[in-house]
């Protein structure tokens, strides 16, 4: 199919069959929808998407990131009409069916709203792009949980848009909170209780007293784990 994006009509449409599919688990998909010429309108360039399994949020990024290509990231960064349409598209694997029915979320996983606003990170299609254009190689906390779910690593992160503007960001996080001998992030780096080098509290705050001394945005990975101090040390692996 030609991928398209929607106009105001058309997302306004999405968002009442989201509502009926909270009240109703089994309501059908409306796929017309996704060529509807009232509701969506053509993108600036052609683009080509194919219905296919997408299992994790690796799926995701890394499907989109090709089909996504002929467009400029700006055209996609910004683009939520898009990337609502693209949800309604691949809306079995953002809200799968089970036993004939769905559970719907709050809006935001589905509809996009863009950066300036406090629900950017939670849209499921989007936040899986993102994260592989930011991160890079440095993704395996984040892409490998399931794409109809926002996990807490990729949420605590991707929300502090501070954090993610530090270019070696993303290899400090994976050296520091991958544990190799379990295959994902160390145990307890995202809880509520507050622990000496966690994710959640430690780390943003330590980079916020940081940032006021040293340029991070010119540091590599080495120089801002030896700045973070003797707390983060615990589990660090070396590249």
């Amino acid at each position: 199919m030609i991928v398209r994006q929607f106009c105001d009509h058309g997302t306004k449409a999405f968002r009442e069959f989201l509502a009926t599919c909270r009240k109703d688990p089994t309501t059908p998909v409306p796929r017309a929808m996704l060529e509807d010429d009232s509701l969506t309108e053509p993108l600036p360039v052609s683009v080509e998407v194919t219905p296919r399994r997408l299992v994790t949020k690796a799926d995701a990024a890394n499907y989109l990131a090709s089909v996504l290509k002929p467009m400029s990231i700006h055209e996609v960064e910004e683009n939520a009409k898009l990337w609502t349409w693209l949800t309604l598209f691949f809306f079995d694997e953002v809200c799968p069916e089970r036993a004939g029915r769905r559970s719907v979320k709050n809006d935001y996983h589905y509809v996009f709203e863009p950066k300036n606003s406090r629900h950017f990170y939670r849209h499921l299609l989007f936040i899986s792009w993102r994260v592989l254009r930011v991160a890079g190689e440095h993704n395996r906390l984040f892409l490998g949980s399931s794409l109809s779910t926002l996990d807490k690593m990729t949420t605590e992160v991707m929300k502090r848009l501070f954090l993610t503007r530090i270019p070696c960001m993303f290899e400090v996080l994976d050296r520091l909170y991958w544990d190799k001998d379990r295959g994902k992030a160390r145990v307890g780096v995202v809880s509520q209780q507050v622990r000496p080098g966690d994710l959640r509290h430690r780390l943003p705050l330590r980079i916020h007293q940081l940032e006021k001394t040293y340029d991070l945005l010119s540091l590599d990975a080495d120089q801002l784990i030896d700045l973070l101090g003797d707390e983060f040390q615990q589990g660090h692996q070396e590249a």
